[in-house]
């Protein structure tokens, strides 16, 4: 195994993390350490070699209102869902085009699916950052909300089921 996951720590050295995203650069330079706060949690993959960050993504506790997620998820739900938010999730450019965009994926519906079997939780939510992101989340089976094509939605239970985890 060429990577490593762990939790966002001080000893990271984050300055040569590139995307070609700039806002989602400048997130985790300036705001991730900071968010752990607010409540959001960041992990990083590491090349286990150089101990250069490849990857990250950050995850948060979050409420989608009913009416925010696709109507055969939001079915019969309450009227503010409990759900986690994949706030962040992003691969350094020299990375791109060797799957490890999806492995980072899975890694982080992994974390989201055990964090929610002790918080709790019904949905996974993502706000894609361009359209090209957008694609990326529905061909791993995230649902686009009826308000906005580029907030998608996924339920725990079938993340963990594609997963093969346990689910409550």
């Amino acid at each position: 195994m060429r990577h490593r996951l762990e939790p966002l720590t001080a000893d990271h050295d984050l300055d040569a993390f590139d995307s070609g995203k700039p806002p989602l650069d400048e997130w985790l330079r300036r705001h991730a350490r900071n968010a752990a706060g607010q409540g959001t949690r960041t992990y990083v993959l590491i090349h286990t070699q150089t101990n250069a960050v490849g990857g990250y993504f950050a995850i948060a506790p979050h409420l989608l209102a009913r009416e925010e997620a696709p109507r055969r998820i939001g079915r019969g739900a309450p009227a503010r869902i409990p759900a986690i938010l994949l706030a962040k999730l992003a691969l350094d450019q020299a990375l791109h085009g060797r799957g490890l965009g999806s492995e980072l994926l899975v890694h982080a519906l992994t974390t989201i699916i055990n964090a929610a079997r002790t918080a709790g939780g019904r949905l996974i939510v993502v706000d894609a950052i361009d359209d090209h992101a957008a694609a990326f989340y529905r061909a791993h089976d995230f649902q686009p909300a009826p308000s906005d094509p580029q907030r998608l939605v996924m339920k725990l239970s079938t993340a963990a089921r594609a997963l093969g985890l346990p689910w409550p």
